[in-house]
């Protein structure tokens, strides 16, 4: 575990910890100041001979105009030395940042020719596969216990946390047409499309595969229809949505602006009783909103009662494809999605006001879909380890995305694209050989909540500018805050297409 933050992106290809940049910045301040006092040194020193007083003191010593022409050569070597440091430290940052592009590329290699191996082996797995859920059942059947593989897993689970794990995974979430090359028994070069494709591709796929399920009556990743209500208020009672059927809207309890990004990981929903939260800064007319989303509750692929599921994510992600568009069958857009959007509507937010999403996990890409919506005003995403490298931003959006090093989650979405708006940081916050209770400890929300707060510690620019940026949104004094409870229906059947 390590409490320095590594800060990429952002329209830069530096990469390094943000104590570097700080510093960079801080060498680059010393130039500027140290050729300032050199001039004004240079105005004293012509005045001196303007008013015929560079003559030495009596006594002997040297004269005043020569002592200042020394200040000045001390003056230039220090700036040019502060220089020389700032751009040492840029250009390691650099380096690093092409290191790091390089081992990526190698790496996406090695994931395509992986994926194609695996298709092409893909029938004979599915073989070992059965085999050894057979050999579990008989195993139970008897009293045995777990099966050999399964105690291996079992044993080595710190191998999905493992970082080289991890990337290895974002490399193979972009492969899939490699996959199927193999799966074909096809040349790995026949792939027709190659780095195009994507996981957002890979997910529409799925999902389109799930679709033709659905019709035939299957219920594998197919979505269903949200009822979304707010928490502590009856739906009956005056006030409780904000269309204006009712009554004025509740304004919700008062509270106070969040200070930096530290206090918008705070208060992201950790409960399935609450799955949004809703804040607004400033008066009706000129409001500024947060929005704040829970991360995925339901780890099945057949939906449920609970939105923030994996049919949900998978959806969500598909979304950033242009192949989502094709789809014959499904939702347009997750459950989870549809949840947020109908919270939103209900708690009177209106297209141009100024909206800032924040989300973990899954609502992370529930948060980066809404800013890439040109029919709102989403200025600016925190990301809590989502997998939103392909995410489509407007380009006056600006997106902040914490990821840990050894956390699976942000990896499955792949590599991605670089761009100018998104800043990634990072940080290891696993220790060597220790024991975690949980699948996946990197991916908990109280250890996202840590790193945030280290930003918030941060003077990187583009740490300090983000934290502008929630101040421009929440000000500085106090807003109005609601919750909202969203549940997937099934009274009706999740095949259906009326949610398209």
């Amino acid at each position: 575990m390590d409490d320095s933050l590594n800060v990429s992106g952002g329209g830069s290809t530096a990469v390094a910890t943000d104590e570097l940049f700080v510093d960079a910045v801080r060498l680059g301040a010393v130039e500027t100041v140290t050729t300032d006092w050199s001039e004004r040194v240079g105005v004293i020193w012509r005045g001196l001979l303007d008013l015929d007083l560079d003559e030495p003191r009596v006594g002997g010593g040297l004269a005043p105009g020569w002592q200042l022409q020394v200040t000045t050569w001390r003056l230039a070597e220090a700036g040019e030395q502060a220089g020389r440091l700032r751009a040492s430290l840029i250009e390691s940052a650099e380096r690093y940042g092409a290191t790091e592009r390089m081992i990526d590329a190698l790496w996406a290699a090695g994931g395509r020719f992986g994926a194609w191996t695996l298709g092409w082996f893909a029938p004979a797995i599915v073989g070992v596969g059965l085999a050894g859920a057979a050999g579990q059942g008989l195993a139970s059947l008897f009293g045995m216990g777990q099966t050999p593989a399964a105690a291996w897993l079992a044993e080595r689970r710190e191998l999905l946390s493992d970082p080289a794990f991890v990337r290895l995974v974002r490399a193979a979430a972009d492969s899939a047409d490699e996959f199927t090359a193999g799966l074909l028994h096809l040349p790995s070069t026949t792939a027709p499309i190659g780095t195009r494709v994507g996981a957002p591709e890979s997910a529409s796929v799925l999902l389109a595969l799930a679709g033709g399920l659905g019709l035939a009556g299957g219920r594998l990743l197919v979505d269903g229809p949200v009822q979304v209500s707010r928490v502590g208020v009856s739906p009956s009672s005056p006030g409780a949505a904000g269309d204006g059927r009712a009554g004025p809207p509740d304004p919700g309890r008062s509270v106070a602006a969040p200070s930096g990004v530290g206090d918008l990981a705070q208060r992201v929903p950790a409960s399935g009783d609450t799955q949004i939260r809703i804040e607004r800064y400033g008066p009706p007319g000129d409001a500024r909103w947060i929005v704040y989303i829970s991360g995925t509750i339901e780890a099945g692929l057949v939906a449920g009662e609970q939105p923030f599921d994996m049919t949900s994510n998978v959806h969500g992600i598909a979304d950033d494809s242009a192949l989502d568009d094709l789809r014959f069958a499904g939702a347009d857009s997750g459950a989870g999605e549809r949840a947020v959007r109908q919270a939103m509507a209900d708690a009177g937010i209106a297209p141009g006001e100024p909206l800032l999403a924040v989300g973990h996990s899954g609502g992370g890409v529930i948060a980066a879909s809404l800013a890439g919506d040109p029919e709102l005003n989403t200025v600016g995403v925190l990301s809590l380890g989502s997998p939103v490298a392909s995410a489509e931003l407007r380009e006056d959006v600006r997106m902040l995305s914490i990821e840990h090093e050894e956390d699976l989650v942000p990896a499955v979405g792949g590599a991605g694209h670089p761009s100018d708006q998104r800043t990634i940081v990072s940080r290891s916050v696993l220790e060597a050989n220790a024991e975690y209770s949980s699948l996946l400890p990197a991916h908990e929300l109280s250890r996202y909540r840590e790193t945030a707060a280290l930003a918030d510690e941060s003077e990187e620019e583009r740490l300090t500018g983000f934290r502008a940026l929630v101040a421009d949104v929440a000000g500085d004094g106090e807003g109005r805050s609601t919750e909202w409870v969203a549940s997937r229906d099934l009274s009706r059947s999740t095949t259906t297409t009326a949610e398209r």
